[in-house]
């Protein structure tokens, strides 16, 4: 007799509860958590040993990501001295040195530990064309002045920046596998927010905010519903995609694990009527559930809690646009 045992709601139950910092309230991680669990700690709340050192700091696709980076700047820990729109470039487009890793490459291979051979390969490719563009407009951006009746200012920059990456987003927010596209997601919507809130900041005033922030709230709130969707989509699809069956025999009884992102099918076998067992699959859905919650966590997480604290900025000052009205 052979019976498939569908994925309790609990794993997934689990799954999203890691995600749970990303809420708009940034609460502080939960008291008396079994050692097993991964603590997720809000940024401002890290120990000194764990936040990021910013003369240490690489965008290099692994230990940090543009998504990663613009979290940290985001939330005061990297400072203007580190010039991460000029770090992004180098990432995007390369600084041409000699043995120079592939950033985009790097972010397929990470990607790839959580989804396997599940990836947007087309899409990807798309991608690995457009940074270059948006690699070019964003130095445009960085050179452009504030002012000039000669050049075009970053006024007229940042219009361009945005209107391309809102005409191409669509390569890391459509796909076929959108589960793929999480890390590249984090940092081209990361790119589009601290443009728009660089310009937001140089075009205003005291008392006169500039109507950037009405555009950086829009983004904001397209951003923060997408990446919060995208992130438990992942997990769900992940848990979607490992089954568990079981086989009674006349003198042994075995439960089957087939995980096909991961490449594996694993069986425990046990003497008919005893339970050494049971709980195999289980054991291996909390393991699987608590590694791909930290993944999303670390690359898309981290990034989409700095947003929402970014967004309560966004909104004050689009009531003060419009006159609270």
């Amino acid at each position: 007799m052979k019976t498939v045992v569908v994925l309790t709601l609990v794993c997934v139950a689990l799954a999203h509860a890691a995600l749970r910092p990303n809420e708009l309230t940034r609460p502080n991680p939960r008291p008396g958590l079994p050692r097993a669990q991964p603590r997720i700690f809000p940024l401002e709340k890290a120990p000194l040993r764990m936040r990021a050192k910013q003369a240490d700091l690489v965008i290099d696709g692994k230990e940090t990501t543009i998504g990663l980076a613009s979290a940290y700047y985001l939330s005061g820990f990297l400072d203007d001295s580190w010039n991460i729109l000029g770090k992004i470039v180098g990432a995007l487009v390369g600084t041409g040195q000699e043995g120079e890793v592939d950033y985009f490459e790097v972010i397929r291979t990470q990607v790839q530990q959580v989804v396997g051979d599940y990836i947007d390969a087309h899409n990807m490719e798309q991608l690995e064309i457009y940074k270059e563009s948006l690699g070019v407009l964003l130095q445009r951006y960085m050179d452009a002045p504030v002012e000039s009746s000669n050049y075009a200012d970053k006024n007229t920059v940042a219009n361009s920046l945005s209107t391309s990456i809102i005409a191409n987003r669509f390569l890391v927010e459509a796909g076929e596998r959108p589960q793929s596209m999480i890390i590249h997601f984090a940092d081209i919507a990361s790119i589009h927010i601290l443009v728009l809130k660089d310009v937001a900041q140089t075009y205003s005033k005291q008392g006169a905010p500039s109507r950037w922030w009405v555009d950086l709230d829009d983004q904001l709130n397209h951003y923060i519903s997408h990446g919060k969707t995208l992130q438990n989509s992942v997990v769900d699809w992940r848990n979607d995609m490992v089954t568990c069956s079981f086989e009674e025999g006349r003198k042994y009884d075995s439960w089957i694990i087939t995980d096909p992102v991961a490449r594996l099918k694993d069986t425990c076998r046990q003497l008919h009527g005893t339970s050494g067992c049971d709980d195999h699959c289980q054991a291996y859905q909390l393991t699987m559930n608590r590694e791909v919650s930290q993944f999303v966590w670390n690359y898309m997480g981290k990034a989409l809690r700095e947003w929402e604290a970014l967004k309560l900025v966004s909104t004050a000052m689009v009531k003060e646009i419009y006159g609270n009205n």
